[in-house]
């Protein structure tokens, strides 16, 4: 699905390691966007059951990856050449790898008060949904997002990004986005000890589509970033975001 890929990882214009980067996540993102719209449409089945929520999940963690890599890029740059290393071991986990408490999600020791004089920097949350990238990056763009669409034409694909708020999006982001997390990692890691608690398909396919419509909307969103990495222009960003959102109604 190359409008999310696009939405999510940025157009063309991109160079050097960033390129790569966001290229590897990019195919990722393409990738696993393609297979979970097949398991949202098409008639369900076992295969759906069992890796639906793997590749959800997937998709969750590599487009909020992507999107800190352009909001933030040395982040990415960073990972980047850290994994480049000849001393780089894969099966030893680097304290400086990207995770979700504290890449995606801000952990528990960030600065509660934004603009305290007593805040240190190592307790400013730079991760993707805190609160200083919220008033920094997320509400000013929800707000020039908004602006934008509602000069267009009325459409339905649109009509739904009309009613969020930017005073509210990135908190209730975050929390759909942490229990789609959680939802999505019981399905990868299988910890059911009865079958009662068994997904069934519309468990699957719900998780699937609040997935594809909270990364979508982050992505349409990052390209209303005046500083975003590879964005597009808000036209383009406007029409793959109708492209993909057409294809979860």
């Amino acid at each position: 699905m190359t409008a999310l890929a696009l939405l999510l990882c940025g157009g063309n214009n991109c160079q050097g390691t960033a390129k790569v980067a966001l290229d590897q996540l990019s195919s990722s993102v393409a990738g696993f966007s393609g297979r979970v719209i097949r398991y949202l449409t098409e008639e369900f089945s076992q295969d759906a059951l069992t890796f639906g929520p793997f590749c959800a999940r997937v998709l969750l963690e590599n487009s909020c990856a992507a999107l800190v890599g352009r909001l933030d890029s040395f982040r990415m740059l960073y990972l980047s050449e850290f994994q480049a290393q000849p001393e780089y071991e894969h099966g030893k986990r680097a304290r400086s790898a990207f995770s979700w408490s504290g890449d995606v999600m801000p952990d528990d020791k960030a600065a509660q008060q934004l603009w305290s004089l007593d805040n240190e920097l190592p307790k400013i949350s730079r991760a993707l949904l805190s609160k200083h990238m919220e008033h920094v990056y997320w509400k000013p763009a929800v707000e020039r997002m908004l602006d934008f669409v509602s000069t267009l034409p009325p459409d339905p694909a649109l009509a739904e990004l009309l009613a969020l708020d930017a005073d509210t999006y990135v908190s209730e982001t975050r929390g759909r986005g942490a229990q789609l997390y959680s939802t999505l990692s019981k399905g990868v890691h299988w910890e059911f000890f009865t079958s009662a608690l068994l997904f069934d398909e519309l468990t699957v396919k719900t998780a699937i589509r609040d997935t594809c419509l909270l990364v979508s909307r982050l992505g349409l969103i990052s390209h209303f970033v005046p500083t975003a990495y590879g964005s597009l222009s808000e036209s383009e960003a406007i029409a793959e975001y109708v492209s993909f959102r057409r294809l979860l109604s």
